[in-house]
């Protein structure tokens, strides 16, 4: 076999490109590469884009990487998106799967959508649910594709299979996302949806998503960077949230209310342990007071009281022992409770800051697609006003050159009226007149002559 036939069966068997960008990462990156090799099937092919490192750990480790065959490709540091476009672009497989340097997939993740893929057409994107592991553990089901939640905020992450075709439709990663803050593939799902594709959801876990507290999606959450986020991509796609703002915000003001009712019954929580916490205080100190009459009483044995008996001493000391006994139950339900008071009022502290940062968050998304929504209704008002003035205009211009032809018309067909009652008029005298007269002798003579003096042939 020739070295391009070789070639051409290699190509022909990559089924998924994996994609996997990589700045200063490299203690991570070898573990995804792991991973993808994992799957026993040799249907994909990996590409590794070395997005500007800097890092010396990170450049040793693509270099070894390069040395023992893979596929790295290099670049001046871009971002996320524009890292992810260069590994595609130069991609083989039909199928396409984003992974980040610091995460891992699991060995069927592969195979399970090429054959989702390979038998349903209309589906455009397969991904599944995702198991932590890092500085949180834990797993991660994600719901079924709704575009009323997925216009709401994202929950399918990048790391997903789709078809080339689908990265193409939708004109590959936007590079140009404020100060590559991220949400890129937010973004992208957006526009895959935008573009009637379908997606499919693996109800299992597909890939391991390492949880770093200083990860970029950290610098999505600040307020003022989400704000910015938001505002571009609801721009982006204002054709979506138009056409789903009544289910966008009946789903926001469900959260607030889900959110509201939560903190109401944490705070209910909280005045009932404050309450009990009041009785049992109340029985400790009864339960003191009775304690030190026990002790006054004792005393006075011990000092000869003569009236005092050994059982009465006898009953007295075990009637202490149960009281000294009661006390320390009490201290004991005390303290107890005021440790689950102080965890109770942080919950309640950490519930309220989260549902006011949330209801602020909800309200602030909610103006802002208010406000964008109502310039893009302007903004087809005014387009559907001048439209309206330009039809006017032309239908009065029709109007005025109706008008015009129909005098013409009307000015033409008299002239031609006068024309012919003047022909009329000449063609009467003209049958009056002398000449006329002897015209029809002449005809008549003309036949009689024909008649008496046939034309022989």
């Amino acid at each position: 076999m020739s070295e391009s036939a070789a070639d051409y069966n290699a190509i022909s068997k990559i089924a998924v490109s994996v994609i996997i960008p990589c700045y200063n990462q490299g203690e991570f990156v070898l573990e995804a590469i792991a991973s993808v090799e994992s799957c026993q099937e040799q249907v994909y092919e990996i590409l590794i884009i070395n997005d500007g490192s800097t890092s010396p750990v990170t450049q040793k480790v693509l270099s070894y990487l390069q040395e023992k065959g893979y596929q790295v490709i290099h670049q001046s540091n871009q971002g996320l998106a524009a890292a992810r476009n260069t590994g595609i672009k130069k991609a083989r497989g039909r199928y396409i799967l984003p992974l980040d340097a610091d995460n891992r997939i699991k060995p069927a993740y592969i195979t399970e959508s090429v054959a989702i893929l390979d038998e349903h057409p209309e589906v455009g994107v397969v991904y599944g649910n995702a198991e932590l592991f890092g500085e949180k553990t834990g797993i991660v089901e994600v719901p079924d594709f709704d575009i009323n939640r997925l216009v709401a905020g994202n929950y399918i992450d990048a790391c997903a299979v789709f078809r080339r075709t689908v990265w193409q439709d939708c004109g590959g990663y936007d590079s140009h996302i404020p100060q590559k803050l991220g949400y890129e593939d937010w973004d992208f799902w957006l526009g895959v949806a935008e573009k009637g594709w379908q997606f499919h959801h693996i109800a299992e876990v597909m890939y391991e998503y390492r949880y770093r507290s200083n990860s970029m999606v950290s610098a999505c959450n600040i307020p003022q960077n989400r704000r910015e986020l938001f505002r571009y991509i609801c721009s982006k796609h204002i054709g979506l949230y138009v056409t789903n703002f009544a289910n966008i915000f009946a789903q926001k003001e469900c959260e607030r209310l889900a959110e509201q009712e939560k903190t109401e019954e944490i705070a209910a929580t909280l005045n009932k342990t404050e309450v009990k916490l009041a009785v049992l205080r109340s029985q400790l100190e009864a339960a003191e007071t009775e304690l030190q009459v026990l002790r006054a009483r004792v005393q006075e044995i011990e000092a000869g009281d003569p009236k005092a008996t050994i059982k009465e001493i006898q009953d007295l000391q075990e009637e202490l022992g149960r009281s000294q006994g009661e006390k320390q139950s009490l201290a004991s339900q005390i303290q107890d409770l005021q440790q689950q008071l102080a965890q109770s009022r942080a919950d309640f502290e950490v519930q309220r800051e989260e549902a006011l940062g949330s209801s602020q968050r909800h309200q602030q998304e909610l103006e802002q697609t208010r406000t964008q929504m109502q310039a893009q209704l302007d903004a087809l008002t005014h387009q559907s006003q001048q439209q309206i003035a330009q039809l006017q205009a032309e239908w009065e211009g029709q109007l005025q050159e109706r008008d015009r032809l129909h005098h013409q018309l009307q000015s033409q067909m008299l002239q031609t009226q006068a024309t012919l009652e003047q022909a009329q008029l000449e063609i009467a005298a003209m049958h009056t007149s002398k000449f006329w007269k002897l015209r029809t002798q002449w005809f008549k003579l003309k036949q009689a002559f024909r008649m008496t003096n046939p034309v022989k042939g």
